[in-house]
């Protein structure tokens, strides 16, 4: 039974100090440094009361290492989901489309989404879109679907000035 219990502590303390370590970092990536201090203060406290429970109980056998590594692959999964479903921020899209897609452009900004349009060599043209994080699956499907064939990059954006974001 107290090989059970331990199982358990290790799991859910691992899971919960990975999802935390995950969110740390990305506050930090954001240069949000003191709430990734804080959240660093709370993962390695709850790592180090974890380590010093299995290391020194008499207990530690392969079920307790087990519980250990599953905790932290679950919180590794769950920090992602985390961050995926709770953390904010903007995203800006390359989309990469041919010049003759102007209701691309049309139906964007009809969207309320701000677009800005350079010119590339031949008939192609990249579009610059700056959006919510939130609404990523809306853009895409938007624009896949007046052009199946466009070339989308989506990267996380560190920093916006001027401009309106959707």
């Amino acid at each position: 039974m107290n090989t059970l219990i331990l199982c358990l502590e290790v799991f859910f303390a691992r899971l919960m100090d990975v999802s935390i370590g995950s969110v740390r970092t990305i506050y930090l990536v954001k240069q949000k440094n003191f709430i990734a201090f804080i959240l660093a203060f709370i993962e390695i406290t709850i790592w180090f009361l974890v380590a010093q429970r299995t290391l020194t109980s008499e207990d530690t056998n392969i079920f307790v290492m087990l519980s250990y590594a599953s905790g932290y692959a679950t919180g590794t999964y769950v920090g992602g989901l985390i961050n995926k479903y709770f953390v904010k921020g903007n995203l800006t899209l390359l989309v990469i489309t041919y010049n003759d897609n102007a209701n691309l452009i049309e139906e964007l900004k009809n969207s309320k989404y701000g677009v800005s349009k350079v010119s590339m060599e031949g008939d192609k043209i990249m579009l610059l879109i700056e959006i919510k994080k939130k609404n990523l699956q809306k853009v895409k499907k938007l624009i896949k679907s007046v052009d199946k064939n466009a070339f989308i990059i989506v990267n996380e954006s560190l920093n916006v000035e001027n401009g309106y974001i959707m």
